[in-house]
């Protein structure tokens, strides 16, 4: 089975060094564990930050995922850009029309380029693209797309759920090929929604596990796992302190993933080479209770830590 990483990296201050790499408890950490257990993954850092903020610290970033052996791919929040004529406040990409939205691809193209990158794939903030998105990117020639996310209590606002033949699984229409982050059926809806994505805050290292067994038993394609710098510390009055709980359950993931043979770690390259891909939408993951309430006591747990400033 094929395991996508995708590490979304972003800021909304253009305080890089804050917001990224927090002392080395942000994208420096994650990339030690990933060089740690020679795993692979996909980098969607946000570049329309740079039209604001300048391209200083989009360089910088793009500059040691390369030197780390990893790939970066192109992610856009367009809140953040400064360009003329151009505002979304709400930072939901779907509320322009095509013609905005290959502008705004076509602007985080030129960016990466400027960084020494020329991305295949597009990942939009939050999730929210739409079948405009897929037409845009068509006509900036990207064919490879993670926009979609059947989580939609975590802020996510995808139009593109169900607009491939596949849903949850990686997918093909229309010269597009879409790697989802993987979703699985909460045994406790009214907390969660009736869905838990695959995030490394969201899920435990127990329910992690139990999610990847369960979807290779079933035959699932591919699971794609999503993470941010920011989910691996956080500002207190004493300053940047690390959030053990979510440092955890990475190490545990990477080591679980890397000592299964079932599993292969991919870039993006090789989902686009995925063949044959899957024709019918695998059956639902449903968690395990026990498991899911282990997860409500440890972030309980965390939160207590959280406002104790640790």
């Amino acid at each position: 089975m094929n395991i996508s990483i995708t590490i979304d990296v972003e800021s909304y201050s253009g305080e890089y060094g804050a917001d990224v790499y927090a002392r080395g408890l942000g994208l420096p950490f994650i990339v030690s564990r990933l060089q740690h257990y020679g795993v692979d993954a996909i980098f969607f850092v946000e570049v329309l930050g740079a039209t604001r903020w300048g391209i200083e610290g989009t360089q910088r970033i793009c500059s040691d995922i390369h030197h780390a052996g990893q790939e970066v791919q192109l992610h856009l929040h367009p809140s953040v850009a400064n360009l003329d004529g151009f505002v979304d406040k709400d930072d939901v990409l779907w509320n322009q029309g095509v013609g905005v939205q290959e502008r705004l691809l076509r602007v985080g193209l030129d960016v990466l380029a400027a960084c020494g990158v020329k991305p295949k794939a597009f990942r939009a903030g939050d999730f929210a693209a739409n079948e405009d998105t897929l037409l845009a990117m068509r006509r900036v020639g990207l064919a490879i797309s993670s926009n979609r996310d059947l989580d939609t209590k975590s802020s996510i606002r995808s139009k593109v759920n169900y607009c491939f033949p596949v849903v949850n699984d990686v997918s093909f229409r229309d010269g597009i090929v879409d790697i989802p982050v993987t979703a699985f059926r909460s045994p406790l809806p009214k907390l969660d929604g009736q869905f838990r994505h695959f995030e490394i805050s969201a899920l435990s290292f127990l329910e992690m596990s139990e999610g990847l067994m369960k979807a290779y038993r079933a035959g699932y394609s591919a699971v794609g796992i999503l993470t941010h710098p920011g989910e691996f510390f956080r500002h207190t009055r004493h300053g940047v302190v690390p959030i053990r709980k979510n440092r955890r359950r990475l190490e545990q993931l990477l080591g679980f993933i890397t000592t299964r043979p079932e599993f292969k770690v991919c870039t993006v390259s090789r989902f686009a080479a995925i063949d044959p891909l899957p024709k019918r939408s695998p059956p639902e993951i449903k968690l395990s209770l026990p498991n899911t309430l282990l997860r409500v006591v440890e972030q309980g747990v965390d939160r207590i830590r959280a406002r104790l400033g640790r």
